[in-house]
């Protein structure tokens, strides 16, 4: 499989997007956001993957810019969904995960977390009665040929039989997208041939998003889906309780972000009251100092009265005692003066 089966299909082509392709190799790929855009490859359940992009903020608000529908051409026809994801801040990185749904076994990985060629005999034959169900997404390095060589070492030969392209005003986040896909794996748990295997989720995930998100707009290149050997396979009808499941989730995570919103703004306000009672309480003191200071003034000069209308009275050595005390009234006034410029002075800069 080339490169060039991973572009867009040409309704999207326009100089934007050329000069996209055309950059995108030169250009830095992000590795900031675990979950989504990642340095390594790396396989989670949905529930696990939904952690990830909770402890991540920018995880989180990746964008689903297209879903496509692929199936396997060979053995029992496995179907899986590739999830076309835009970083939020650095606009040219796109990155490609993989959402499948397998019977849980022993050995569906290996040691570096890597499925399996779908081909495998726990694969292509499960039991007839309910296993745990294993529903995961993969995602490798923001990388072209990283991605490539995981579709072809793991589904190959498979073919692409839809593209869902949601438009930039009506993208569903990550985190959105995530809550789908828990919802879905607690609405079903199990992995039953007849009623809850891949053809089930892959084809319920895709419907659930055309109804969540009706903005999108779906291309189909090819039939065949929810078939094998061109015979439609059993599946149960699911879509409806899932998007009511959804809302009911949604809601949930909508409200408890809220109530944390409304945590910040309080712990906001009371640190804003702290700090204002804070400034009020120095403001309090300054003024009480300024007060104490006139009142020593008042008393230094009302003594300084008393002791001139006793030297007007006593000999002319009495009338130099009262200048000298004069001059000392006046020394305490530039200092109370000078004092005052300093406390106010001070109390402006705290004011700013």
């Amino acid at each position: 499989m080339s490169f060039k089966s991973f572009k867009y299909g040409t309704n999207r082509s326009s100089i934007r997007g050329f000069l996209a392709a055309v950059f995108r190799p030169f250009m830095s790929s992000p590795s900031d956001a675990p979950g989504v855009f990642t340095s390594g490859d790396s396989k989670n359940d949905v529930e696990q993957w939904q952690m990830l992009l909770l402890g991540n903020e920018l995880s989180s608000q990746c964008q689903l810019e297209r879903v496509v529908y692929c199936k396997c051409t060979s053995s029992k026809e496995h179907e899986f969904l590739l999830l076309h994801f835009r970083h939020p801040t650095q606009q040219h990185a796109v990155a490609i995960l993989v959402l499948d749904r397998t019977p849980c076994t022993n050995s569906t990985e290996n040691n570096n977390g890597s499925s399996r060629r779908m081909q495998s005999s726990y694969i292509v034959s499960p039991s007839v009665s309910p296993t745990p169900a294993r529903d995961s997404i993969f995602t490798t390095p923001n990388d072209g040929s990283a991605i490539e060589s995981y579709l072809s070492r793991t589904y190959d030969p498979f073919k692409k039989l839809c593209y869902l392209d949601f438009p930039a005003s009506a993208r569903p986040s990550a985190i959105q997208v995530s809550v789908l896909l828990s919802t879905l794996s607690k609405h079903s748990p199990s992995y039953h041939l007849y009623q809850y295997q891949c053809y089930w989720y892959a084809h319920t995930v895709w419907e659930a998003l055309k109804r969540l998100f009706p903005d999108c707009h779906e291309i189909t290149e090819s039939e065949g889906r929810s078939c094998y050997l061109g015979i439609k396979i059993e599946k149960a009808d699911s879509v409806e309780v899932v998007c009511e499941q959804y809302h009911t989730q949604w809601a949930r995570i909508e409200n408890a972000a809220e109530e944390r919103r409304r945590a910040k703004e309080d712990e906001v306000r009371q640190l804003r009251m702290e700090e204002r009672a804070q400034c009020q309480a120095e403001i309090d003191q300054a003024m009480r100092q300024k007060e104490e200071a006139v009142r020593k003034a008042n008393e230094e000069t009302r003594e300084a009265v008393r002791r001139a209308e006793i030297a007007e009275r006593m000999i002319e050595e009495a009338k130099r005692k009262a200048e000298e005390a004069e001059r000392k009234a006046e020394e305490v006034r530039a200092e109370w003066q000078a004092e005052m410029d300093r406390i106010r002075a001070q109390l402006e800069r705290q004011a700013v």
